[in-house]
C-alpha cells in the first residue's frame, strides 16, 4: 500500500520532456545467499538525516574530455582512429594536447586545428599518461580530427536519497555517475541540480528494464553538485524538504532481511512509499554499491512499473523506522529485483 510523503518543492510548472538518468541494469544470475543480520550494537551518537524519494535534475561539467569511443576519420574501414592508434583508450580523460588545456570538446577542437601533430596528456586510472598522434584532414569539412568521441558533459534524472538539514548537504543515486561505454566514474568539474517532475513510466518486465521520464523545471536550480563518487552524487541543496521527518541512519550490522520500504517518485514530483523486501545482504561484497538484494513486494508500484526500473536509482530504504539504504541497480532478468547500498557506505563517502 502506498503512502504519500513529502514534496521537495512547492508546486511548479512542467517543461518539455527532456532526459532521463539511472543506474546500469545487471544481468541476473541467480540470487545470492542470505546472510543473517549482526547483533545489533548500542551507538552513542547517530546522524539523523531526512529521507526523500525525490527526482531531481542533473547537470555537470567534467574535468577534462572524456574519451567515449573511435572511428575512422574518413569512414574508411581499413583506416584506423589516429587517437586510438597512438594508444588511448576508452575512457581516458584528455587534459590538454599540444600544451594547451582541453576543459570542453570545443577547446579539443581548437588545440587539433593549431597543430595536427598531437601530444596528447591524459589521465587514466589515475595516472598521467603522454602519447603522440597525428591528426587526419577530413574529407567533409578540411578540419584536422583524431577520429575519436568524447564527452565533456552529463545531463539526467535521479533521485534523492536523503537530505541533512544541519549541513545541507543532499545525497543521490546511490552510484556514480559513468560513462556507459567504459564504465570509467565521470570526473567532476562542476555541476547543479534542478527540480523535476516525473511524466511517464515505461514499464519494466524481465529482459527489458523500464525507465522513469521526467522534464527538468531549469528555470529551478536547487543545489550545486560537488562529489561524483562510487556511492552516488552529492552537494549542497537550497531547497529543504517541506513536511518530511527525520530518520536516523542504521549502521551496517543492523540491517537485517526481511519487509522494508522504500520513498520513491513514478509520477509528478511527490514520493510515495511502497512495501519491498530485503532478500540478502552481501557484508562482505567486493562490489561498493551491491550490499543488498531486494525485491519489490508492493502491488501498486508492480501494477505502474514492473518493479526496479532505471531513474529510481537513489530511492531510500527505510526499516525499522531507520534509513538503511538506497536502490541502485534493476536486474535485467527479474525486472521485480535489484540491488541496493547500505545508507552508511553513502554516509562514509562524503565524509572522507
Amino acid at each position: 500500500m502506498k503512502k504519500k510523503l513529502s514534496v521537495l518543492l512547492n508546486s511548479l510548472a512542467a517543461l518539455p520532456a527532456f532526459l532521463f538518468f539511472a543506474g546500469a541494469a545487471i544481468q541476473w544470475s541467480g540470487a545470492a545467499e542470505a546472510v543473517p543480520a549482526a547483533s545489533y550494537t548500542e551507538y552513542a551518537e547517530r546522524r539523523t538525516v531526512i529521507p526523500c524519494g525525490t527526482p531531481f535534475g542533473i547537470k555537470m561539467l567534467t574535468d577534462g574530455v572524456v574519451v567515449t569511443d573511435f572511428g575512422a576519420v574518413n569512414g574508411r574501414l581499413s583506416q584506423q582512429s589516429p587517437a586510438e592508434a597512438a594508444g588511448i583508450r576508452k575512457g581516458d580523460i584528455i587534459t590538454s594536447i599540444n600544451g594547451i588545456p582541453v576543459t570542453d570538446s570545443e577547446s579539443l577542437s581548437r588545440a587539433v586545428q593549431e597543430d595536427p601533430v598531437c601530444t596528447i596528456s591524459v589521465i587514466r586510472d589515475n595516472e598521467e599518461m603522454t602519447f603522440t598522434a597525428n591528426a587526419l584532414e577530413s574529407d567533409k569539412d578540411g578540419e584536422y580530427k583524431l577520429g575519436m568521441w568524447t564527452k565533456d558533459s552529463v545531463a539526467g534524472i535521479g533521485t534523492m536519497t536523503y537530505y541533512d538539514p544541519e549541513t545541507r548537504v543532499f545525497a543521490g543515486l546511490g552510484h556514480g555517475i559513468s560513462d556507459t561505454s567504459s564504465g570509467i566514474r565521470m570526473p567532476l568539474l562542476s555541476g547543479e541540480i534542478t527540480a523535476v517532475t516525473i511524466t511517464d513510466v515505461v514499464r519494466g518486465a524481465d529482459g527489458m528494464p523500464g525507465e522513469l521520464c521526467g522534464a527538468f523545471i531549469s528555470s529551478v536550480e536547487i543545489g550545486t553538485l560537488t562529489l561524483n563518487s562510487d556511492f552516488g552524487v552529492f552537494g549542497e541543496c537550497t531547497a529543504e524538504p517541506l513536511l518530511a521527518e527525520p530518520v536516523e541512519i542504521a549502521y551496517k550490522d543492523e540491517v537485517r532481511t526481511g519487509s522494508a520500504v522504500i520513498y520513491t517518485t513514478t509520477g509528478g514530483m511527490m514520493p510515495e512509499e511502497y512495501s519491498i523486501e530485503i532478500v540478502s545482504i552481501d557484508r562482505g561484497s567486493t562490489s561498493p554499491v551491491r550490499n543488498m538484494t531486494i525485491r519489490v513486494t508492493d502491488p501498486e508500484l508492480l501494477s505502474r512499473t514492473g518493479g526496479i526500473v532505471q531513474g529510481m536509482s537513489g530511492s531510500p530504504i527505510i526499516q525499522d523506522g531507520r534509513l538503511v539504504g538506497a536502490v541502485t541497480h534493476v536486474l535485467v532478468n527479474e525486472s521485480d529485483m535489484g540491488y541496493a547500498v547500505v545508507a552508511e557506505n553513502m554516509l562514509s563517502a562524503y565524509s572522507e
